[in-house]
């Protein structure tokens, strides 16, 4: 068990809101691939800080955002999962260009970043 979980919970959710408010911001500046690869990244921290609440250990250093929320203690309804699931193709298209073959749909990526946004504040009250 790690000393001061709720102090690693709370480092994870800041870290997570500042990477959103990035999100937005790069969304502003008509960069569409950081911005949903930043929304990813925002829900991964949350995850991770919502895996450590509910373990008391610090979650693995994953990136697939569908084995995290397996591992905490949120009940998510199969849609949420599904879209876990997609969302992880944006990690993939912000680190390596060779993974992005065919590009990023600039209408689903903006229909997925507006969800992000949801689920992230979901989770967040969670």
């Amino acid at each position: 068990m790690v000393a001061n979980t709720g102090g690693y919970v709370k480092q994870w959710l800041d870290e997570a809101k500042e990477d959103m408010d990035l999100a937005r911001h790069a969304l502003l500046l008509g960069n569409l691939r950081n911005a949903v690869f930043l929304a990813h990244l925002a829900l991964e921290k949350t995850l991770k800080a919502l895996v450590f609440r509910s373990t008391s250990e610090p979650p693995p250093r994953i990136h697939n955002l569908s084995e995290l929320a397996s591992r905490t203690d949120v009940l998510f309804d199969e849609k949420k999962m599904r879209f876990l699931a997609g969302m992880d193709f944006y990690q993939l298209a912000g680190r390596y260009p060779d993974a992005r073959r065919g590009g990023i749909d600039p209408e689903r990526a903006m229909r997925d970043f507006h969800e992000a946004e949801r689920i992230l504040e979901w989770l967040i009250k969670q």
